[in-house]
């Protein structure tokens, strides 16, 4: 399942998980939307962190991805 896919199975948590990523990520809740919606796609560190938060694997959250990050 992908980090949008299982993001949008959260959506009675899904304000409050938004949050805590924009917050461990540094960055705003505006940036989590666009990673959502595949506007943009989190730098690698983001992503092992996104990772650790949600406690999945980065890549299952991030199947399209090698380990350099390029599409």
């Amino acid at each position: 399942m992908t980090f949008s896919e299982y993001m949008n199975t959260l959506p009675d948590l899904k304000k409050e998980a938004i949050e805590k990523l924009s917050k461990e990520c540094c960055v705003t809740t505006t940036t989590v939307y666009r990673w959502i919606s595949g506007e943009i796609i989190p730098d690698a560190l983001k992503r092992k962190t996104i990772a650790g938060v949600l406690n999945k694997d980065e890549k299952e959250l991030f199947p399209k991805l090698n380990n350099n990050g390029m599409h």
